[in-house]
């Protein structure tokens, strides 16, 4: 725990700069906690009490929730920089209504509740701007919702691989996912034996190809997943 200005001081660039920019109207005697998480670590737990709002700075996340019919749920991913427990704080919601890991190494900042809130108070221009990536983001994972409704097992994890060659740049000749069945499982809203039967399908239609346990989509591959997805969409 530290304040602030010896916090923002302490920084390397670039991320000085950046804090400079968003902190200018944090209060100045309000106290801040630095956070390194590795991957898989959680920084966030389900249920626990929402007394912290976190704001990433370097690495990627992923968002999980429980589920009735299944064990978890990954509702999104996100790359820093990004904001967490913003739901919370802003609604006024006493526990996290989901739990937040790194997919890889973190960098995060922590403020207090009720210092964020003091923070929003004063810093209309950034209160605005969160509360429109607030909506942004309920209003994109409502429509990934939505989507996932209409389609089967098979359409799910159809979707996921496309997504997934997507995030990895501009049309490479190949990727090899890092993600494992039950990470598959927890964004599709499947059970693993459930994503094993679906990858075992594709793979037989050689829409993925499965090395060492790995999936692996190449750049015809991704061209047939899309048509495969034309096709669960017309169903």
């Amino acid at each position: 725990m530290v304040k602030v200005s010896e916090y923002i001081e302490a920084e390397s660039e670039p991320f000085r700069k950046e804090l400079r920019k968003i902190l200018a109207k944090y209060p100045a005697d309000g106290q801040v906690y630095p956070v390194t998480l590795s991957a898989g670590e959680s920084l966030i737990h389900e249920d626990d009490p929402s007394n912290m709002v976190y704001y990433l700075m370097k690495g990627r996340v992923s968002v999980v929730t429980n589920q009735t019919r299944i064990s978890r749920y990954m509702l999104t991913e996100s790359d820093a920089p990004d904001f967490f427990g913003e739901y919370e704080a802003l609604g006024g919601i006493p526990r996290y209504i989901a739990e937040v890991r790194a997919v890889t190494p973190c960098r995060l900042v922590a403020f207090p509740t009720d210092v964020y809130l003091l923070w929003m108070r004063c810093d209309l221009e950034l209160f605005f701007l969160h509360v429109r990536w607030i909506l942004n983001s309920y209003i994109n994972q409502t429509a990934n919702e939505r989507n996932l409704h209409f389609l089967d097992s098979d359409g799910k994890v159809v979707q996921f691989l496309i997504r997934a060659y997507e995030k990895s740049g501009d049309m490479p000749d190949s990727i090899r996912l890092s993600y494992t069945r039950m990470e598959i499982a927890e964004t599709t809203g499947n059970s693993v034996r459930t994503v094993n039967r679906a990858v075992s399908r594709l793979a037989g239609k050689h829409l993925v190809s499965v090395k060492n346990g790995k999936l692996q989509i190449t750049a015809s591959q991704y061209e047939a997943l899309k048509k495969e997805m034309e096709s669960f969409l017309m169903k």
